[in-house]
């Protein structure tokens, strides 16, 4: 099943000072994300976050989304990273972890990437239900 949703960030919390790693350029947060759309719903995820100074990236996230397709309502967890170039621009994907589906979302699997658009950014999820 494909679906789209639209996403805003609702919540940014970055590590505090004496959490930081080793590597002082790696930052790590926890983000809060509102889903509108195909799948309605939020998010919380842990993320680490790379940044140089020309502002290119990277990231890596684990994101436990709670939230409703239709009749189904529970929560599953996607894995994601993405880069990024010096505009903005660069690939994020991810995957379902398995068996991390409740309630209506029990058995899920499937991918997901994130799209920017005139409309801002949304998921795009290609997701089965077991």
């Amino acid at each position: 099943m494909n679906l789209r949703s639209s996403f805003t960030i609702t919540g940014w919390e970055p590590a505090e000072k004496d959490e930081l790693d080793e590597i002082a350029d790696i930052a790590r947060a926890r983000i809060q994300k509102a889903f509108t759309g195909d799948l309605e719903g939020t998010s919380v995820a842990n993320a680490i976050l790379y940044q140089t100074p020309i502002q290119s990236g990277g990231y890596a996230a684990l994101e436990r989304i709670t939230g409703k397709v239709g009749d189904r309502e529970g929560t599953f967890v996607v894995q994601h990273s993405g880069i990024r170039d010096t505009e903005g621009d660069g690939p994020a994907y991810g995957d379902v972890v398995p068996g991390s589906g409740t309630g209506g979302f029990e058995g899920v699997a499937g991918t997901m990437k994130i799209e920017e658009s005139a409309d801002g950014k949304s998921f795009l999820f290609d997701l089965t239900f077991g």
